[in-house]
Formats: C-alpha cells, sequence, structure tokens
C-alpha cells in the first residue's frame, strides 16, 4: 500500500478554507494510507479551528505552527499582494512540509494550495502517471478583466510559447506560439513543461534527490516556485503538466461563486475526458480503418498503435466479412452511457453507436449499428475489443437511417441545369450579407431568400445584390429563429416552388471559395451524384479558421448542394436547434464529396463570437441539441488557430 503525504501552508479565510479541507476529504484514495500536513499560518482563529478539526477517518493530521504571522499578506477582488518576505515565509513552511515526508518514509507528497479544489480523482491519476514531479492544471485570471492563464509555463519566469536559443520571433509568431501551448493544455493529457506549482505530486526519489524550496542565490527569478523547478531540472527530473482534472481556483471571493458548479460538474469530467477521446483519435481512427481499403500495406503502420493485438484481429475479421463494402464512412461516433465508475478503473468497456454509410451490390445504404469496444488501460487506452454487426430486416426501424436509395425514377435534366440558391436571412445587413450574396451572384441561376422579420436593412441588400437575377424573397411579420426547424422547411417550400434542378442552401455568413466560380458546373453537369458534400473551414479572423478537438468541421463533409429529386420522401430532424439546413434523410441519395471548400464568417468577430453564445446558451444551456463544450469554447481567449491558404 502506497503512503501519501498531502501538506499545504496556510492563510486562508474560513470559506474557502471550508470548501479546500472538504475537498482534500473526498479525495479517492483506493490503495493508499493518506496522512496530512499542515502548517497553520492563519491570521483568523476561525481557520486555524477548521484545521483542528479536520480529521479524517483512518488518517494523521499534523498541524505545524507557522510564525512571522505579522507579515502582511493583502488580496482583493483585483489580485494577491505578495512581497519577498511572505514568498520566502511560504518557501520555509513548504520545506517543512517536505522534511516531513522523508522523515515519515512516505512515497509521495502532494503538496496543494489552499485556495484549490481538487477532483475527486486527482490523487490518484498522479499517481498513475508515474512521474517524479507532475502538477495538476488550474486556470487563473490574475488581474480581474484578463484572460484566463495556467499554473504551468515552459521557461524563464513564465514564458509560454516554445523556441530555440537565439531563435527570432516575430509578435505575431510568439502569439502562435502562445496560443499553441494554450490550446495544448485545454486538451486532456500529460505535457512536459518548464515551470509549475501550486498541486503538485513529488515523488519519494524527488524528494530524496534534494528538491526543495531553498532560494538559489545566484537566480533573480520571482516566486519560490521558480527555483524549485530550476532546482529539480538541475538534478535531472523533468516537469510535468496533467490537464485531465483541472483544479478550481478561488483566486477571489466572487470565485465562491463558482464552487457549486464545479463540484456539480466533477462527475461530468471523467465522461467529457472519455467523448474527447471518442471525437478525436478513436473517430478518426475507426473512420479510417473502416473506411478505406484494409489491404493497404500503411494502414497497419499508421492505426495499429490505437488497438491492442485481439483488437487489430477483430479488425481484420471485420474486413473478412463477405459483402463488406468497398467504399464507405463514418458519419457520426457517439459514446452511449458510460458507466461513469469504470471509467476510473484499469480496464473499462464502453459502448458506441456508429452511423455507418456506404454501397453494396451498386445499392447506397446508411445503418445505424452498435461497435462494441472494449479500452484497456496500459499507458494509454485502446481499442481491444471491436464487433460490427450488421442489422437484419427485423432490426431495422423505420426513418432516414435505414432509407434505401432504389426503385425511384432518378430525374436527370439535361445540361444547362439551373442552380437555385436558398438562404435564410435576419439583420444582416451590416455583417456578411453583401459580400455573400455578391459572389454567390456570379454563378448561381436564382435565389430564394427567406427573411425572419429583420428590422434592418437586409431586405434591401438582397434585392441590391441580386437584381441581375431571378429573385423570390419572403418575408416573415415575426421572428422566428427560437424555432430553427420550421424556418429551415418554410425556406424549403418556397424553394420547391421554383422547381429547381439543383439547390445550393447557403447561410448569410458562408461562401464557396473563389474557384467555386470556374469549376461549380462540373458538378451539376455528371449524371450519378445528387448531393454534394464540402468541408467547413470556421474562420476565426479574416485569415485564419480555428482547429481544436472540438472545432474540427474542415476535417468532415456536410451536405449543401443537392440535385432535386421529386419522387424522394423527404424528412426533417425535428428538432428546434441544429436541425440542419437540408431533410435529415437525404444522405440515401447518392453522395459525392468535393474538395470545394466552405468559408464559415460567422465566427470571425468578437461581437458575432460574442452574440452566437449568448443565444446557444439561451436556447440550448443543457446541451441538448449540441455540444455544451463548444458552446463555452466560443469565447476560449486563446483558441488554435491555423493560416487559411487558396
Amino acid at each position: 500500500m502506497k503512503r501519501v503525504l498531502i501538506g499545504s501552508t496556510i492563510r486562508q479565510d474560513p470559506p474557502t478554507l471550508q470548501y479546500f479541507l472538504d475537498s482534500l476529504r473526498d479525495l479517492r484514495q483506493d490503495g493508499c494510507q493518506v496522512d496530512y500536513c499542515f502548517v497553520d499560518d492563519n491570521d483568523e482563529s476561525e481557520s486555524s479551528q477548521l484545521l483542528r478539526t479536520f480529521r479524517p477517518l483512518a488518517s494523521r493530521v499534523n498541524c505545524l505552527s507557522g510564525s512571522h504571522k505579522t507579515i502582511p499578506y493583502l488580496k482583493d477582488y483585483i489580485t494577491h499582494r505578495w512581497n519577498e518576505q511572505l514568498i520566502w515565509r511560504v518557501a520555509y513552511n513548504k520545506n517543512l512540509i517536505m522534511q516531513e515526508c522523508r522523515t515519515g518514509g512516505y512515497d509521495y507528497l502532494l503538496l496543494v494550495d489552499s485556495d484549490l479544489l481538487l477532483h475527486a480523482d486527482t490523487l490518484l491519476h498522479l499517481m498513475a502517471s508515474n512521474k517524479d514531479i507532475i502538477s495538476e492544471i488550474f486556470w487563473t485570471q490574475f488581474q480581474a478583466d484578463s484572460m484566463e492563464l495556467p499554473n504551468v509555463w515552459l521557461k524563464d519566469s513564465y514564458t509560454l510559447y516554445s523556441a530555440q536559443r537565439g531563435e527570432q520571433l516575430s509578435p505575431e509568431e510568439i502569439m502562435q506560439r502562445t496560443q499553441d501551448f494554450l490550446t495544448m493544455l485545454r486538451q486532456p493529457g500529460t505535457y512536459r513543461v518548464g515551470g509549475l506549482g501550486a498541486c503538485t505530486l513529488f515523488s519519494r526519489r524527488s524528494l530524496q534527490a534534494g528538491v526543495n524550496y531553498d532560494e538559489i542565490y545566484n537566480l533573480s527569478l520571482w516566486g519560490e516556485d521558480r527555483h524549485l523547478c530550476v532546482r529539480a531540472a538541475a538534478l535531472g527530473f523533468e516537469l510535468w503538466a496533467d490537464t485531465c482534472f483541472p483544479c478550481y481556483h478561488i483566486y477571489r471571493s466572487r470565485d465562491l461563486l463558482g464552487v457549486y458548479p464545479f463540484l456539480q460538474s466533477q462527475s461530468q469530467i471523467k465522461y467529457r475526458y472519455w467523448q474527447d477521446w471518442a471525437q478525436g483519435p478513436l473517430h478518426s481512427t475507426l473512420e479510417d480503418c473502416l473506411s478505406f481499403d484494409f489491404r493497404r500495406p500503411q494502414l497497419k503502420e499508421n492505426y495499429s498503435f490505437i488497438f491492442t493485438p485481439r483488437g487489430w484481429s477483430a479488425l481484420e475479421k471485420i474486413h473478412a466479412v463477405q459483402g463488406w463494402p468497398t467504399h464507405k464512412s463514418i458519419q457520426k461516433v457517439e459514446l452511449s452511457s458510460p458507466d461513469l465508475e469504470d471509467l476510473a478503473d484499469n480496464c473499462s468497456h464502453l459502448n458506441f453507436k456508429a452511423e455507418i454509410r456506404g454501397s453494396r451490390r451498386g445499392i447506397r445504404f446508411q445503418e445505424a449499428s452498435d461497435l462494441k469496444i472494449a479500452c484497456k488501460y496500459d499507458g494509454n487506452w485502446k481499442i481491444d475489443d471491436l464487433r460490427y454487426e450488421e442489422p437484419g430486416p427485423s432490426q431495422r426501424q423505420p426513418g432516414y437511417k435505414h432509407k434505401i436509395y432504389q426503385g425511384l425514377t432518378r430525374r436527370v435534366k439535361a445540361s444547362p441545369a439551373k442552380l437555385t440558391l436558398g438562404m435564410l436571412v435576419h439583420n444582416e445587413a451590416d455583417r456578411f450579407l453583401p459580400r455573400v450574396l455578391q459572389h454567390a451572384a456570379r454563378y448561381v441561376d436564382e435565389a430564394v431568400i427567406l427573411d425572419d422579420a429583420s428590422s434592418d436593412d437586409t431586405v434591401a441588400v438582397c434585392r441590391n445584390c441580386l437584381q441581375d437575377l431571378p429573385l423570390l424573397l419572403h418575408s416573415n411579420r415575426e421572428p422566428g429563429f427560437h424555432n430553427e426547424v420550421q424556418l429551415r422547411q418554410q425556406l424549403w417550400k418556397l424553394l420547391l416552388e421554383q422547381d429547381p434542378d439543383w439547390i445550393l442552401i447557403l447561410d448569410a455568413d458562408e461562401m464557396l471559395e473563389e474557384r467555386v466560380v470556374a469549376e461549380i458546373n462540373q458538378l451539376l453537369q455528371q449524371p450519378n451524384i445528387d448531393v454534394y458534400g464540402f468541408r467547413t473551414f470556421d474562420f476565426w479572423n479574416s485569415t485564419h479558421y480555428r482547429e481544436d478537438n472540438l472545432w474540427r468541421g474542415h476535417l468532415h463533409y456536410k451536405p449543401y448542394l443537392m440535385r432535386y429529386q421529386p419522387g424522394f420522401i423527404y424528412q426533417w430532424l425535428e428538432t428546434p436547434l441544429h436541425c440542419g439546413r437540408f431533410p435529415v434523410n437525404i444522405n440515401a441519395l447518392p453522395v459525392g464529396l468535393s474538395d470545394l471548400r466552405l468559408i464559415h464568417l460567422g465566427w470571425s468577430t468578437e461581437r458575432d463570437r460574442q452574440n452566437k453564445y449568448q443565444r446557444y446558451i439561451q436556447l440550448d444551456g443543457d446541451g441538448k441539441y449540441g455540444n455544451i463544450r463548444q458552446y463555452h469554447s466560443i469565447l476560449d481567449p486563446a483558441p488554435n488557430l491555423v493560416q487559411w491558404e487558396e
């Protein structure tokens, strides 16, 4: 059984200290003997009383008495006021706790600041990392109106970007590298860093080697954590940051308002950690391994790392099944009802649902089936079992997911085919609408615009930009965007009144890249494809698009262009938000992928991001129709951005 000492040097107000102690008491301790060591440096007697009455079962609590309490320590709603005397007083107290750990023969020391709340799995997770020195991350607004910054850094006093010695970087390069580092830390994982502090696990090996908080006399770096990190690196220890179970920092009194949401979120952190894994490497691996020619030699080289040998064998069996389609793609991989308790164990079985689309014997199909995956933890989570069971006729449910496109007399008009633009608009006059319509007018044949009760000059902009095209423009008297599906269906009916050949539906902040003008006719003239998918690039400014685990639209294809088939039975996804611009079952028609890219400008200004965030939170604050994590990520202060290239 591993022995762990949890220590903290404490000068804290009673409400924050109570939450901190409760957080320590709630830590999972499976297979550990945990004791506590506090240095009582409190000014308030009530805080000292809380320490004296902290008595977890089966644990020893050692309260050391601090001194020099007359050194002033001030914190307010703006920041904390540190001075040299306070810093080295804290360093002295931390060294006392380290010495207690050494003499007590403990295997680990978890040294924690008293204004942090820890996730219940923090201790066991840090121990499982097998790192000598590792900190759990947390984020803080060190100034009241500043962006959140982490408790870890890359080098020197607090440098957040990487650079080679002597490398000259422009301000733009420094900003981009800083954004890259901060974006990385937002993803669950373990990362090597150059500096850390505040919630740090030390191994016995590191403490016995002499790691401590003493001042290094020939360094002018501010703060005891910097001196500890330099000493640790000089002794040969790498420093690591874990980002799987972030702490909550009560830096100001107003941060107490966030305690309850943090406690509520704890049971969901494991779920979100797994969801990120499912939407990231797992989704990409399954899509590639099930979608392409399994005989390619580079497939195993590229993807076997995420499979155990048994899992890879299961994949081989899937591809050996007679009739497995030769061309297909997984459109969606969704985590389905994981057992949250199992996620903390060394071996866990989770079920995923996959929506599989392909062709067999010349007939396109779309089916929803289970992919059963056993995930085993051996330093990395890997797929240990994979089974695809094609549903038989009795298992097929009515609806779009199992609609087989066959027996329909397709309409394929001779060239030239008419291209009809469809668009919903609402108060878009001073945004991107003029630019979008002027560009579309260069290659579409007519337009159908549904104005959702705009109160600005949107209607005039539409008429002016499309004055040389046939235009059907309908304005609603009352806005209805609180129920998007009704508006989408209304626009669809207006489009069908024009008897279209091809329908292109864009939003008022979307445009296809410039080469669509020269290439669109090639798409419209072929006879075998009825629906085209394009990749969507979410621009975050005028030159860069966003790319991270939650913003991956440019890696997948979504339908924007379709040939209208009058005999097809169209079905809509009846949700008030994120219902899709087309009927949900059009993927049962012959589908093709185009390398034309779609530029989405709707996130490219701060004002637009704020407005969209407020709208999504107002309409879908529980994440019923969309990803609540993506909603909150809209306001990330330092998202990962990639430059657009023509």
